[in-house]
């Protein structure tokens, strides 16, 4: 009988030992290198997402600096003169430090160096840029984020949005106030208030936007409402009523107010000229029907005269109206020359009335809030009679004498010449309003400047 003895397998426990350290050892490096991932893709799930609000927040930053540029309505370069209010209110400041605004081939680059960005987060390299291209007359702005380049890393996540705008004027408080002048004011003597029935104190208001003193002189009369400037220190007071108060601390303290400079508009008087499809003849008096007045004629009307529908005078020109005169419509001076050369001087009876019947004034009827608008031209009053207009008188510059009142009914009185030493003068008797023309501003022949609105709709995430 042959015994047999089991075979003995020296080492077997060392082997599987080993084969389980094996096992464990790429299971945790395979755990290691799974985590390793994770963080890795978490990290740039939180790059990217931190470069998506970096560029949303770059829109909502360039939504606000849009909304503050001012346009020209005309302008023949709109992204020349976007770029230039945007490196006015840009450049020079903590937002964009030392870069700088550039306008290439018209597109817009902010910054304009290559690689920098308006930053958010400098811990983590967050910031944003932008390139602002035309479309038609509209822009688009791509605004492309950026996160997680740093000290330790030569890479970042980006993510770019972009936001169609469009142009819209901009909404100006110029004819809320009474007395509303580019130019310098002074107040001489006379008053400024409202018709019998309205507080003076809420109409009878006047604002200036020349950035230099003396912007508004008051050295006597009355105004009833309160003075307006735009800036501290540029109105000067040593005599008269303002607000209801005499006394000039009071007057400067409390009834003197710094505001945000308006919005003038831009007048064209061009499209008015067709409606003048008659020669003047050369008359003292009687009626002018839909009359053009040629350069040079100087007309005087010296007897009864009654405009009917539009007088409409040619520059250079001065218009002189002595007696009595019945505006059935609206006096237009051709937007050309100076006030030195472009003259309307009232010593009459000044009365204006609404348009009559009659097929010829049909194309009239839709303008409205003009009683005369000569943005070139100087107009003086004098005289003992007083006188009544129906809309905004639009003026190079205004001044008035004599003792005669002039009552302004749904009108501001504008206006626009800032070479002279004053723009608007009051040494008279009392100039009248029944309201300012903030509810009935000129529907004809104006425009005014625009800023970039979001176009609803237009937000996307690029690739």
């Amino acid at each position: 009988m042959i015994r047999r003895h089991p075979i003995l397998r020296r080492g077997i426990m060392s082997a599987m030992a080993m084969l389980y350290l094996v096992l464990f050892s790429t299971l945790a490096l395979g755990f290691f290198a799974s985590v390793t991932t994770s963080v890795e893709i978490a990290r740039n799930d939180q790059h990217t997402a931190k470069a998506l609000l970096a560029a949303e927040s770059g829109v909502q930053f360039f939504r606000y600096q849009l909304a503050h540029v001012a346009i020209p309505p005309n302008s023949s370069t709109p992204m020349s003169d976007l770029c230039s209010d945007l490196q006015a209110n840009l450049e020079n400041t903590g937002n964009l430090a030392s870069h700088h605004i550039s306008l290439v081939n018209n597109t817009i680059y902010i910054p304009d160096a290559a690689g920098s960005y308006i930053t958010t987060d400098s811990s983590n390299g967050s910031g944003f840029s932008a390139v602002i291209t035309d479309h038609g007359g509209n822009i688009v702005c791509t605004v492309t984020g950026r996160s997680g380049l740093n000290s330790s890393t030569s890479t970042a996540s980006t993510k770019a949005v972009s936001l169609d705008f469009t142009r819209q004027p901009i909404a100006t408080s110029v004819f809320d106030y009474a007395v509303a002048s580019k130019g310098r004011v002074a107040m001489y003597k006379g008053t400024i208030g409202g018709v019998a029935g309205i507080s003076p104190n809420s109409i009878a208001t006047m604002m200036s936007a020349k950035g230099t003193s003396p912007a508004l002189t008051v050295s006597g009369g009355t105004i009833g409402g309160d003075l307006n400037i735009v800036g501290a220190g540029l109105a000067s007071v040593t005599g008269g009523t303002v607000g209801g108060s005499s006394n000039t601390s009071d007057i400067l303290n409390n009834h003197t107010h710094v505001v945000s400079p308006p919005s003038f508009p831009t007048f064209d008087t061009t499209v008015f000229a067709p409606y003048a499809t008659n020669a003047y003849g050369g008359a003292t008096g009687g009626t002018l029907t839909n009359v053009v007045i040629p350069p040079n004629t100087n007309p005087k009307f010296t007897g009864n005269t009654t405009i009917q529908g539009i007088l409409y005078i040619q520059s250079p020109n001065t218009v002189t109206f002595r007696g009595n005169t019945t505006l059935q419509g609206f006096i237009v001076f051709e937007n050309a020359g100076s006030p030195t050369t472009n003259v309307i001087n009232m010593s009459g009876n000044f009365s204006q009335g609404t348009l009559p019947a009659g097929s010829q004034f049909d194309p009239l009827r839709t303008t409205t809030g003009i009683a005369v608008l000569a943005p070139t031209a100087s107009m003086t009053t004098s005289g003992s009679v007083d006188s009544t207009v129906r809309g905004n008188i639009i003026l190079g510059t205004f001044a008035n004498g004599g003792s005669a009142d002039l009552q302004i009914d749904q009108g501001t009185l504008m206006t626009l010449d800032t070479s002279g030493s004053a723009s608007a003068t009051f040494n008279a008797k009392t100039v009248k309003f029944t309201a300012t023309g903030q509810n009935n501003q000129p529907s004809q022949g104006v425009s005014y400047d625009t800023k970039y609105v979001p176009v609803g709709g237009s937000y996307r995430e690029l690739n």
